[in-house]
């Protein structure tokens, strides 16, 4: 099958997935609003439909009271009535309304609790379903996401909060909106039918235009979910791998995908919010224009006295309650689609993963009363979801017995790993079958499956916890660990001496991944607590590659013994571990193809196995015996860029020789030697400057001073730290002039006296006081600075920010929306002046049907202004709000990916927390200056319009009212910020949530092998359940407030009545002025206190703003952005003195006075046990951290490259010159070749497709991926799914070599590859540098450059592009140039090819030397060499204290 078939039936299915979506969403109706409601939550919501509706029904109520009241001052101006019995029937009117406004504040703030009780118990049960049904689901599931599992979960959060904000007030408002108009519809039609069939006669219309408008709205809703959905994915992805990102300046990279992807929801969203406001305008349109008709017909009425004018009125007052219940029907229906369309969806992807019923993970399968531990794979073939048609394995047949350690080995993607995938049940086979005692695993219970059978994986994930509790999880269904148990397994896993050296021991919270920690300390955590667990069959895949040898040999030593009698399989390319009698199956191209016992198989030539044997050494002694092993030719290469710089073999060796054997590198404390001052410190030979002072001091002795600084002030500096040539000019000499000057200040006066014993000073050395500005600089650095959390914005802050961010066309349409605001207010005003000149016709007899006549069109000519005006000032508010909140998150994602590394370990920067900030906080947003800053213009000059015209009419009246503002003020004030205390507290309670359910489905490989489903659902229980408490108070207190918030207006409406009456009544003004007063206040406060109803959602909008806000205002004065100076090559590295501590763990230095330096064009390793700081190092290098700040001015820096001070250098430039291909690699949701040209411009010759598969053949992944169906345009899952380790390893490893960078780092590069994919890499690595070596030397004798291709397996380049290509990274003359090479490893044929070797305990440098150097010493290094030929690290003793920082109690 084509490709292009491939691609077309790909985009089908999705096709006839999301239309299976939109069907389901259309069948489930409103009905998708209750779809989360039980039984339990029925007494809330009948109780808050119950008091919804007795508060909706006294709206009716009180029309029927202002049209009796405004009955009699019609009789009062007709002469009927008295002035006295004007006051005593209006008064007697008026307390009944104060009754009726005094059940409306205690029904609404009743309904409004219930109301929020409700949406919160909604947001429970779908979290709880969701959450349940997510569990269910099989691992081919999650690696099938679209978008990712770090998207997806997102993007669920946000229907969940959609949902339940819809079934909140929401819904209690669109209740008591269609209560309320039914009941005054049904008023109108008791005091005048025909009337109210008149005026409502356009319903039907309505009702078909605005049902056709919403299903096109529904379709642009979910087509925008979609597009916020992939957004999210481009964001979780990106800052889960922030150190990737950065180290490969992938920021612009990615806010250019970012960019182009929310721009694109933003196109579908306005599409929407034009819909939306076209409802909008139509429906102000028909309600104001329905009184047209009705004008004119109720005036027939009177006139006719078919009617009196009191029930014309109470007719049209009621007519009104109707209306304003459809106007403030609208934006909750707006609300309530969104609402349903989250449930719809949710209830679909339930009902999809329910499909499926029959998955592994339904529990219905057997359990065995007893388990012997035999595994036996019959036939069995499989392939990866992600890659169906590339076989992982191939008719397998595997034989396991009960009781021994069998051992699987192969090739990178040969299918080791797959097998324990399948044995867990991850997968299902396509065919075959897979038995333990006999009994097919498709009939067992998965659970009980797991139970009874770990697997380790290379990758160890552990949790955003402390050390205990990740290894106590192992054993949460015994109830209680006893830590003696824990203990056993931490001395199992040599951990006890890195334990007790941190700070809070067992209680150090690891972070998420256990990211905070090394890999090798991660997988022995791992270890750990798989000896806890000690089930009957342990899967070790890979356990032990991110361990030194002797670590692993001792390790694989106690797991034989602790293993004795028990199935063990272990998964490995290390067959150094692998004894004479152990029985090994050897699989290649994803089939057996030998298995029996080592000494039997590595008798036969030529076998599979011979050749695992035959590509690595395996004794010490062999290995310094072997001449052939490439090392020489390497080291003669090396050697004059080590002329120079040689430390003094004799000496150095003799240094070493004088520090005790029994100063194991690996748990044991530091001894004294390293600090005895009667002693030299093996630490000396580390520094690249005082080796000269060593060299004069062999000549001249110890006591001559004078002779140490006459060598001194003769020594090259320059050689020391010559900066490479740059793009700057004057400026950078001047800096270099510096430099020198204070390199030789500093050779002077500080290494001298740490070489040469001074004699004790009179007077101690002064200190150099610091200004402010420099002692803030240097807390800052320090990570020292203040953290108070600064206040979060106003919503006036936040509007403030909408301006600047619009471009001039957005601004035009900002002030066109002001426009129409203005408009839109001044129509209200305008129309209750009409009204009331309307109602006053009914006892003016004269001209009555001309007036009725004229002030109807008026009333026509106002709907129609208005309805355009609604439409134009909700589209272009909304419309400006999208630009504004595009800007924000571009802004924001632009912020946080240029924040230094440590930010993202704080827990208010996780990856859920800045997802979340960017979908659901910004949506939320969007909506204070798009949807609730028009309403509160439009209430503001509609308050100022009203009030203006009520003094013209009546400005005693109007007085009144505004005296009674400061009180309406007071209530809503509070109201506001009571909503908004608690509308944070809920969102903070929201986000511990979301931290769970990221935590658990993110990591759920994980949590399915050790079984942990059941705490991590009693973990987010007790999330959900917090969030609950906090949602129940927030109702409480919120809902106290609301119901006297809404009722205030009433009761001032009553008290305005009475006092109308009485200046009435004394004739200080006249009748007509009063009711035109009376209808211009009224319709103008009922339109604020309608705004009232969106005070929680208001509040929500301003802490959302706050959040997002917070992020686009993060600083940007990150160590990163410091530099200036770019190098065009990067030279000499040196580190002199280097000390550094993770801010997050002030208190556990990581690094202490290291001193090394590293040559251009060299290779060098650094070596070390797990932890010690190799890894450190390069991130060092990279600029994801700084060092302390140097607060010594005569000191030199302590990193410098190319003579320049780290600091100075231009970071992006620094990195697009360093490539690192890390332990872990990290392979994006995309194509291969998209993966491997990750960061580079698109126009490069690096990205082009030759380039891309020269690199992937250097590699080794060249043959593999054309073997693929797609090629290089396959498509991998997140993170490299569908891949082994070793691929997506090596798939990393080209993405490094096709940059051609000037230093590459190998970080642990080879612990997942097989021996002949470590050969690959070795070889291509050993020909990199030979091949820069030999173009430097021939640029040296001034020759010619060959124009030939590489000699490496780069070699399948163009000779054309790959010779100008070497010969501009040689140089010539000035700006010659070669790769340096950083391994950091354990592996021994790594270590082989570097010329110099660093090797790291506890972060100090203990050893130094060339490779045969350090064996011939016997020192750390050699012992490190030997593995399990040498002595074993000591376990060491736990402390007096016992757990250091724990309790001694159970889980």
């Amino acid at each position: 099958m084509s490709p292009t078939s491939d691609e077309t039936l790909e985009q089908e299915k999705e096709l006839d997935l999301d239309q299976d979506e939109q069907e389901f969403i259309r069948r489930a109706g409103w009905e998708a609003l209750f779809g989360f409601t039980t039984k339990k939550h029925l007494p809330v919501l009948c109780g808050s439909i119950f008091f919804t509706a007795t508060a909706a029904l006294t709206l009716p109520a009180l029309a029927v009271m202002y049209g009796l009241i405004f009955n009699q001052f019609a009789n009062y101006g007709s002469g009927k009535i008295s002035g006295g019995q004007l006051l005593r029937n209006v008064s007697k009117y008026c307390t009944y309304t104060t009754a009726v406004a005094a059940l409306n504040w205690l029904t609404n703030s009743i309904y409004f609790m219930l109301a929020l009780t409700f949406g919160e118990l909604q947001a429970r049960s779908a979290r709880d379903r969701i959450f349940n049904a997510l569990l269910k689901k099989t691992i081919e599931w999650y690696d099938t996401r679209k978008s990712g599992i770090g998207a997806f979960l997102p993007a669920l959060q946000m229907q969940v909060r959609d949902l339940q904000l819809a079934t909140a007030s929401p819904m209690g408002e669109a209740i008591q909106c269609i209560v309320s108009t039914v009941a005054a519809i049904v008023i109108a039609f008791y005091f005048s039918w025909n009337l109210t069939l008149v005026i409502i006669c356009t319903v039907p219309i309505v009702y078909l235009i605005m049902a056709f408008l919403s299903s096109q709205l529904s379709k642009r809703a979910h087509q925008q979910a979609d597009k916020l959905q992939e957004a999210l994915k481009y964001v979780t992805n990106a800052i889960q791998s922030i150190e990737f990102v950065k180290c490969f300046n992938g920021e612009p990279f990615e806010l250019q995908k970012y960019g182009r992807v929310i721009a694109r929801a933003a196109s579908l969203y306005n599409r929407q919010t034009n819909l939306r406001s076209i409802q909008l305008g139509f429906m102000q349109f028909i309600t104001l224009s329905m009184f047209v008709q009705g004008f004119w017909y109720g005036s027939y009425l009177v006139i006719t006295e078919k009617r009196t004018a009191g029930q014309v009125v109470t007719t049209f007052w009621a007519a009104l309650v109707a209306v304003q219940g459809l106007t403030g029907f609208l934006p909750q229906f707006i609300v309530l689609q969104k609402g349903k369309v989250a449930g719809a969806r949710l209830l679909a992807m339930i009902a999809q993963m329910q499909q499926d019923g029959k998955g592994p993970e339904t529990r219905s399968g057997k359990i065995l009363d007893h388990f012997s531990g035999e595994v036996e794979f019959k036939q069995v073939s499989f392939s990866y979801p992600a890659l169906p048609d590339s076989l992982a394995l191939r008719d397998v047949k595997l034989f396991f017995p009960a009781g021994e350690t069998t051992f699987v080995i192969g090739r990178s993607g040969s299918g080791k790993s797959t097998l324990g995938q399948l044995l867990v049940r991850f997968y299902e086979p396509a065919a075959g079958d897979i038995c333990i005692d006999g009994v097919p695993l498709r009939n067992i219970d998965s659970h009980w499956l797991r139970e009874n059978i770990t697997l380790v994986e290379q990758h160890s994930v552990l949790f955003n916890d402390t050390i205990y509790r990740n290894i106590s999880l192992a054993k949460w269904k015994y109830g209680s660990v006893s830590c003696k148990e824990v203990e056993k397994a931490v001395e199992f896993a040599l951990l006890q001496q890195m334990i007790n050296d941190l700070p809070n021991g067992f209680d150090t919270v690891v972070g998420l991944k256990g990211t905070s920690i090394s890999g090798g300390q991660r997988q022995r955590i791992a270890l750990a607590r798989a000896r806890l667990r000690d089930t009957p069959v342990l899967v070790l895949d890979e356990s032990t590659s991110a361990l030194d040898y002797v670590m692993r040999s001792t390790i694989v030593e106690a797991i034989r013994t602790w293993r004795r009698g028990k199935t063990t399989i272990i998964i490995t390319h290390d067959i150094a571990q692998i004894l004479p009698d152990d029985f090994v199956y050897v699989l290649d191209k994803s089939q057996v193809v030998q298995e029996g016992y080592r000494k039997a198989m590595e008798a036969e030539k030529d076998s599979a196995f011979h050749a695992f044997v035959t590509s690595r050494p395996e004794k010490l002694d062999e290995w310094e015996r072997s001449s052939d092993d490439g090392t020489d030719e390497v080291m003669s290469l090396y050697a004059a860029a080590w002329a120079a710089t040689s430390y003094g073999t004799s000496r150095a060796t003799s240094i070493a020789t004088s520090r005790p054997t029994s100063a194991v590198i690996f748990d044991e404390p530091y001894l004294s030697p390293f600090l005895n001052t009667r002693r030299e410190s093996v630490l000396q030979i580390a520094s690249p400057y005082p080796r000269f002072l060593r060299e004069d001091a062999n000549r001249s002795g110890p006591s001559s001073r004078l002779g140490h600084e006459a060598s001194i002030q003769s020594v090259p500096v320059f050689e020391l730290s010559s900066p490479s040539p740059s793009i700057h000019g004057a400026e950078e000499k001047e800096s270099h002039q510096q430099t020198l000057s204070s390199n030789v200040s500093q050779v002077r006066k500080s290494y001298m006296p740490s070489e040469i014993p001074s004699p004790p000073q009179k007077r101690p050395p002064q200190r150099r006081r610091f200004s402010l500005k420099e002692q803030r600089q240097i807390r800052h650095e320090t990570g020292e600075e203040s953290t108070t959390t600064p206040m979060p914005p106003s919503i006036p802050q936040i509007l403030s920010t909408v301006w600047p961010k619009l471009d001039w066309l957005s601004r035009l349409l900002l002030m066109a929306a002001i426009f129409c605001a203005i408009v839109h207010a001044a129509c209200t005003p305008s129309f209750s002046y009409v009204f009331g000149r309307l109602l006053s016709t009914f006892y003016v007899v004269a001209s009555q049907q001309q007036l009725t006549l004229i002030y109807a069109l008026a009333i026509l000519s106002i709907s129609i202004a208005d309805g355009l005006a609604t439409y134009g000032f909700h589209f272009l508010f909304d419309y400006c709000a999208q630009v504004w909140i595009n800007e924000t998150k571009l802004e924001a994602i632009h912020r946080i990916l240029n924040q230094p590394r440590d930010f993202f370990d704080r827990d208010e920067n996780s990856v859920s927390c800045l997802a979340e900030c960017l979908d659901r906080f910004a949506e939320e947003a969007r909506n204070l200056p798009g949807r609730f800053a028009g309403i509160v213009l439009v209430m503001v000059v509609m308050m100022v319009i009203a009030v203006a015209w009520s003094l013209v009419l009546c400005w005693k009246l109007t007085l009144v009212a505004l005296a009674t503002g400061p009180v309406l003020y007071a209530i809503t004030y509070s109201y506001n910020t009571v909503s908004g205390r608690w509308t944070a507290h809920s969102n903070d309670a929201d986000a511990a949530v979301s931290k769970v359910l990221h935590e658990t489905f993110v990591n759920i490989r994980t949590v399915r092998c050790l079984v942990l489903e059941e705490p991590f659902r009693k973990r987010y229980t007790k999330a959900t359940t917090s969030a609950l408490k906090v949602g129940i108070k927030r109702a409480f207190y919120c809902g106290s407030f609301f119901g006297l918030n809404y009722a205030g207006v009433l009761f001032v409406a009553s008290f305005l009545f009475w006092f109308g009456a009485y200046i009435v009544s004394s004739g200080e003004f006249e009748t007509t002025n009063i009711i035109q007063t009376f209808t211009v206040l009224l319709l103008s406060v009922n339109y604020v206190n309608f705004i009232v109803i969106y005070v929680p959602q208001i509040g929500a909008a301003k802490d959302a703003g706050a959040r997002l806000i917070r992020l686009s205002r993060l600083p940007q004065d990150s160590h990163e952005h410091r530099g200036t100076v770019r190098l065009r090559s990067v030279g000499n590295i040196v580190l002199q003195d280097v000390n550094f501590t993770y801010r997050t763990r002030q208190d556990h230095p990581v690094l202490h006075h290291i001193n090394f330096r590293i040559p251009q064009g060299s290779c060098t390793a650094i070596v070390g046990s797990s932890g010690s700081g190799k890894s450190t190092i390069a991130a060092l290098l990279l600029k994801l951290y700084q060092t302390k700040s140097i607060t010594d001015k005569f000191r030199l820096p302590d990193i410098t490259i190319s003579g320049h001070d780290i600091r100075r250098l231009h970071t992006s430039t620094l990195r697009s010159r360093i490539a690192i291909v890390s332990q872990t690699p990290v392979l994006f949701p995309g194509t291969i070749a998209e993966n491997m040209a990750y960061g580079l411009s698109p126009e490069s010759p690096e990205a082009s497709l030759s380039s891309i598969r020269s690199a992937a053949f250097a590699a080794g992944i060249d043959d593999f991926i054309n073997s693929l169906p797609l090629g290089y345009q396959t498509v991998v899952g997140e993170g490299g799914t569908g891949l082994s380790g070793g691929q997506a390893q090596r798939i990393a490893i080209a993405r490094a070599l096709v940059r051609q960078p000037d230093i590459l780092i190998l970080d642990e590069v080879t612990s997942a590859l097989d021996v002949e994919s470590v050969g690959i890499i070795r070889d291509t690595i050993r020909n990199l540098v030979v091949d820069a070596r030999k173009l430097a030397g021939v640029a040296e004798e001034g020759g010619s450059l060959p124009v030939t291709p590489m000699v490496s397996r780069l070699g399948r380049m163009t000779s054309e592009r790959t010779s100008s290509r070497v010969v501009s990274r040689a140089g010539i003359g000035s700006d010659q140039r070669s790769m340096t090479v950083i391994i950091i490893t354990h592996a021994r044929e790594m270590m082989a090819i570097a010329e110099h070797i660093v090797m790291l305990d506890r972060g100090k440098v203990v050893e130094e030397g060339t490779f045969d150097e350090l064996k011939r010493k016997r020192g750390p290094f050699a012992r490190l060499l030997r593995g399990g030929d040498g002595e074993a690290p000591e376990r060491g003793e736990w402390r007096d204290d016992g757990w250091k920082g724990k309790e001694k109690t159970g889980v």
